[in-house]
């Protein structure tokens, strides 16, 4: 699916400013070294599997056609319960509840398939899409800190 999902990644999921994610994220190098780098970190995330880190990566598919992504990740999992999630859709995929539902479905993963206890989130206070899903799925603020994207701080809310 991963390869599939390339040329989505090659024509960039980040187009337009306020820029929806922190640094380093390789989606706003320029091709093919943003191809390069988004694979790289996944296939380390992978390579990270341990009682106190796991991540899951989901493509996410409409129509049969891949449009983005959905992770899943738990840090101290088995002593904690908790778990954070990080997804990003395609231009032109926004804005139809499709982020929604990918986080809906994390979620029943993790509590009902895994047993976690507490989900976590965050996003840049001025990325209303995400502040919106999480939101709409029971989130509570739980706070602000600060973050960069493209080597500028910024804040972030916390959701819990």
């Amino acid at each position: 699916m991963l390869e599939r999902l390339v040329p989505v990644v090659r024509a960039g999921v980040a187009d337009v400013a306020p820029w929806p994610f922190d640094d380093p994220t390789p989606l706003y190098a320029d091709s093919p070294d943003r191809e390069w780098r988004w694979l790289r970190g996944i296939w380390a995330g992978r390579a990270r599997v341990d009682e106190s880190f796991w991540r899951l990566y989901f493509v996410v598919l409409v129509d049969g056609e891949p449009i983005g992504m959905q992770n899943l990740k738990g840090s101290d999992f088995a002593k904690f319960g908790t778990v954070s999630s990080f997804s990003w859709l395609a231009p032109g995929q926004r804005g139809r509840g499709i982020g929604t539902e990918m986080r809906a479905a994390v979620l029943h993963l993790a509590f009902a398939g895994l047993g976690a206890r507490e989900a976590e989130s965050d996003a840049f206070t001025d990325n209303p899409a995400s502040n919106k899903v999480s939101r709409a799925l029971g989130y509570e603020p739980n706070g602000t800190t600060w973050d960069t994207r493209r080597g500028e701080a910024a804040p972030i809310q916390r959701w819990g």
